[in-house]
């Protein structure tokens, strides 16, 4: 039968909501990453600093009543707010975290950029907004991994191995601090990878570009420090912002002299950070309509 005599029938699969259309572009953006046996080591060990602090509740919970276990005990710091803040804020992890941030985040719309398929993901029912929100939700889940997944899950330790539910009503600043931490410190972090990301065609163009930000960034710093020893010359280092955030979110006091920044300063950093990197994403998405 001939093209023209057969007619269209309607189509009668399976049709996802508009509002969930952006749920294959998450999953086809993380998944690849589990995949990858280097990556997934990275992630665990970013979770080793975390078996500290259930080392600890263990030997608080578990050591006996004998004098020298006592002896011992009282030496050894206790699982609080305190404690999560250095955990959060340790020189390995967030060094970690700056690696993830490039690996994931270089390429969330560079990649798309490079192989000439933003158009035709943005020439679909999928709006800019929901590209950008399953591109840095992407990044977001790997972030978790380094701030509120291992305290909660530590917060579980401490609960279930000391069987005292008061700790927790004690300590709630621990949970709702990390919770702010994360969304104020990672969630400004996924905005600016996601801005720098969409000012480049290349995952290495906009890897470097981070590396020359934040780590020749704080070397800079250092060398100001050293010569003015001014510790507001540290407003520019995202990794001392992100100490000073977590030791404000959490009640902690810093753990140097270069973290004890004013917390006007923390919040005009964040709040700078984030209007800047919508504003690149405004001028680079807001033009990018969807076809009808």
């Amino acid at each position: 039968m001939p093209v023209y005599e057969q007619g269209y029938e309607a189509y009668d699969g399976r049709r996802n909501p508009l509002g969930s259309r952006w749920k294959p572009l998450f999953r086809e953006e993380i998944l690849p990453y589990f995949k990858k046996r280097r990556f997934v080591f990275l992630l665990v060990l970013a979770l080793l600093p975390w078996l500290y602090g259930v080392a600890l509740t263990f030997l608080h919970t578990q050591l006996g009543d004998a004098d020298w276990a006592k002896d011992l005990v009282t030496k050894l710091p206790v699982v609080d707010e305190k404690l999560v803040a250095k955990l959060l804020t340790n020189g390995y992890d967030l060094f970690l975290l700056f690696i993830v941030a490039i690996w994931v985040g270089s390429g969330l719309v560079a990649r798309d950029r490079k192989d000439m398929t933003l158009d035709v993901f943005l020439g679909r029912a999928v709006t800019s907004v929901q590209y950008l929100w399953a591109k840095g939700a992407a990044l977001g889940v790997f972030l978790l991994l380094f701030s509120f997944l291992p305290t909660l899950i530590l917060v579980i330790f401490q609960v279930g191995l000391t069987g005292e539910a008061g700790w927790l009503a004690e300590h709630l600043r621990v949970l709702w601090g990390t919770l702010l931490y994360t969304a104020i410190g990672p969630g400004t972090l996924v905005l600016f990878m996601l801005a720098l990301s969409s000012m480049a065609r290349s995952p290495r163009v906009v890897g470097l570009a981070f590396i020359a930000l934040v780590f020749f960034g704080d070397m800079a710093c250092g060398v100001v420090y050293a010569i003015t020893k001014v510790s507001a010359v540290w407003f520019f280092s995202l990794s001392r912002e992100l100490t000073a955030l977590a030791c404000l979110c959490l009640g902690a006091p810093p753990p140097f002299a270069s973290a004890d920044l004013h917390p006007a300063l923390v919040a005009l950093f964040f709040a700078g950070l984030a209007a800047a990197s919508a504003a690149v994403l405004w001028a680079r998405f807001s033009r990018r309509g969807v076809l009808r």
